[in-house]
């Protein structure tokens, strides 16, 4: 997993450990300075779920995306995580592939095919819908269609979610799973950071196509198919029930 700390220093963090501690012991995987932070105050670990925060029992709360948490949250990379004074930031494993700068969006897109939920800031808990080009400002609020600068432009190629800023400040550059990045391909699940609002990518399409793409082939079926294993498991077990039927007639023969 790889974090990055905002406060009070900034500092990187990567480690391949499943989980790590977070908190102002010299004895915590990553140590954080500043008021409010208790040793061991946190731990976070990555499993079947996605990343999975826990806070130790007695200590100050835990803010993630403003929100308080005092036991256990389920985090999505993108997050920041506010413990006393230091402010941390879950990065995603990888930077989004970047698009190119003149794509020409989809002039249609089926209702649901792509959408932005709130889950932080002013729209947290909204949806706001692809049809066919969603428009936010600067403060990662919906401005209409039709925005000639200084926005952030989501949209489909070819069925396929794409961002495109422009014209924004630096200071307003949006964040895709903590990275920063002014055009990206974008996949389902995203989270995508602008001012002070916050997005998951709802794009059922696109999570289809990456199920199918890490669906398991087993090695038989690349084979031919006179050497394929279910073909010979099939040959053994006829091969099984005629001998049994050779036993049971023999067994019969006797006693009659």
């Amino acid at each position: 997993m790889r974090i990055a700390i905002l406060a009070p220093e900034k500092i990187e963090f990567s480690s391949a450990a499943a989980a790590i501690t977070l908190g102002s012991a010299a004895s915590d995987d990553i140590v954080l300075a500043g008021e409010g932070v208790a040793s061991e105050h946190a731990r976070l670990g990555l499993d079947a779920r996605g990343y999975v925060l826990e806070v130790r029992a007695g200590v100050a709360p835990i803010y993630v995306n403003a929100r308080p948490v005092r036991e256990r949250a389920l985090l999505h990379a993108g997050d920041q995580i506010s413990i006393g004074a230091a402010q941390v930031l879950l990065l995603g494993e990888h930077v989004r592939e970047a698009c190119p700068d003149d794509l020409e969006p989809d002039a249609d897109l089926p209702p649901g095919t792509l959408s932005l939920r709130g889950v932080g800031g002013a729209r947290s808990g909204a949806a706001l819908s692809v049809a066919p080009t969603l428009e936010l400002g600067a403060d990662g609020l919906p401005v209409g269609l039709g925005a000639k600068a200084g926005s952030l432009r989501v949209f489909c190629v070819h069925g396929r979610p794409a961002l495109l800023s422009r014209d924004l400040p630096a200071s307003a550059w949006p964040r895709i799973n903590g990275h920063v990045a002014t055009r990206a391909w974008l996949h389902d699940g995203d989270q995508i950071a602008i001012g002070a609002q916050r997005y998951l990518v709802d794009a059922p399409a696109d999570a289809a196509r990456h199920d199918a793409a890490q669906a398991f082939i087993p090695p038989e079926a690349t084979r031919p198919e006179d050497t394929a294993g279910p073909r010979r498991e099939v040959w053994w077990l006829l091969l099984t029930a005629a001998v049994i039927a050779l036993v049971l007639a023999l067994l019969l023969a006797i006693h009659h």
